[in-house]
């Protein structure tokens, strides 16, 4: 009974880390630029904290990205060195966007909490808009190519890709896939996974003796 309650202590409010990865490679000759990459959270019921780490950001064959922002709305921020950007469900609208350069593909890890809203469920998305100030149209309504939805009213998160819908180039859906690391916790659990920890040795000792 012990060792079960360590894993749930050890694992409740965990995050997790996801690689999503984009073939920009039509967007390179299409002439439809320039681009500029959006990434957007937008508020649920506002009961819990949610938030999206996104980071390790790689580009192939030339791509880049501007790393000051060309615009900022709500509970944005973003770091250097590495590169990496912060969105949290602090306001109903929170929003970032950066220049971008395509190449032949665009990844970068995505890693999201996942605290259930009562009702509505916040939503990050991923979209591009094109020289026209447009956003590059997707088979999803919001016109996005990555949209993840957090658990709400006891369903769990929902992660929807979406390729290009009618737009001058054909456009895949991205890929996204576990970026190969274990669970994340929140800040919150790391003081319970040192107490998690010391409980295991304690136990380890007290069999040692025993035996």
């Amino acid at each position: 009974m012990i060792r079960f309650a360590i894993v749930l202590i050890i694992f409740t409010g965990a995050s997790f880390a996801d690689t999503l990865t984009l073939d920009t490679q039509p967007l390179e000759t299409s002439g439809t630029g320039p681009f500029t990459i959006d990434f957007q959270l937008d508020q649920g019921d506002g009961a819990v904290v949610n938030s999206v780490l996104l980071s390790n950001f790689t580009f192939v064959g030339g791509g880049s990205i501007d790393e000051a922002p060309s615009s900022t709305m709500g509970g944005v921020s973003v770091s250097t060195g590495p590169f990496s950007v912060m969105l949290t469900n602090s306001s109903f609208l929170n929003d970032i966007q950066f220049a971008f350069t395509p190449g032949n593909s665009l990844s970068f890890d995505v890693t999201a909490t996942s605290n259930a809203e009562p009702t509505t469920p916040d939503a990050f998305t991923f979209a591009i808009f094109d020289g026209s100030t447009n956003e590059i149209p997707t088979t999803n309504p919001n016109d996005s190519f990555l949209e993840i939805d957090s658990p709400a009213n006891n369903s769990g998160a929902d992660t929807i890709l979406s390729g290009s819908s009618g737009y001058s180039v054909d456009i895949a859906a991205p890929t996204f896939q576990p970026a190969g690391t274990s669970p994340v916790p929140e800040p919150s659990t790391l003081p319970l996974i040192g107490i998690a920890g010391a409980i295991l040795a304690r136990l380890s000792l007290k069999r040692q003796k025993h035996s």
